[in-house]
């Protein structure tokens, strides 16, 4: 990935044929969220109460204590997908911009085994072609206005547009722990798009041992139901 710096603790699944979500950073755990419930009637600390204290927030929805569990995320994943998952706004965002870098020939290109069965290799080769060609006449655009300092801004601008949305783009992710949940429920559901479901399991996986008490009031109490019907 161009010009992004990863801590070397940072944990990376890869995702898709060129896709990955990267964990960056976090901040608390199960015993923030405890503690976090606590405050609001003085109770002590009891770690033989936590567990369950844990499993009434998440089924009475009791949510504010999980905001204080916090992730940063780095994604890269095809434009389509990023589009549906900024629609889930309670998060900061901040996104590579196609007007001031060059996009390289970098896109997702499905298995014949996530397609109906009516297509075949042929077709797929097509849909390779048909990209490839888009991207020659974009890097044609490019370097045509790279002699014009004046120019490139708006040439990058403009002709971003032949581009298609299986074309990926990378970005930074940072939400609390509640906010999460929500992203779970939608993606992991029945509905969702195979590709951003491969996404959201891949997270799961990343983050659960964090705050592991929650992950499990979490999938018997929302994602059981989810996952079974998706």
């Amino acid at each position: 990935m161009d010009n992004i710096t990863n801590s070397p603790n940072a944990r990376k699944v890869t995702v898709l044929d060129k896709g990955f979500v990267q964990l960056l950073d976090h901040i608390g755990s199960d015993q923030r969220i405890l503690d976090a419930a606590r405050v609001s009637t003085g109770s002590k600390s009891d770690p033989k109460k936590d567990r369950s204290l844990i499993f009434f927030l998440m089924e009475n929805k009791h949510g504010t204590p999980f905001e204080h569990v916090v992730f940063q995320f780095l994604v890269k994943c095809p434009i389509f997908v990023a589009r549906q998952w900024l629609r889930h706004r309670v998060a900061s965002y901040n996104e590579r911009s196609a007007r001031y870098r060059t996009f390289k020939e970098e896109f997702y290109i499905p298995s014949l085994e996530d397609l109906p069965k009516i297509f075949d290799g042929s077709d797929l080769e097509e849909y390779e072609a048909i990209m490839q060609e888009e991207h020659a006449f974009y890097q044609r655009m490019i370097e045509k206005a790279k002699p014009f300092k004046s120019a490139r801004k708006r040439t990058r601008e403009v002709f971003r547009g032949v581009l298609g949305t299986s074309y990926y783009t990378e970005f930074y992710w940072t939400l609390n722990f509640r906010a999460l949940m929500n992203f779970f429920e939608l993606r992991l559901g029945e509905g969702a798009q195979p590709e951003i479901q491969r996404y959201a399991q891949a997270i799961k996986d990343l983050v659960r041992d964090i705050a592991p008490l929650a992950f499990e009031a979490l999938d018997q109490y929302i994602l059981k139901h989810v996952e079974t019907n998706a």
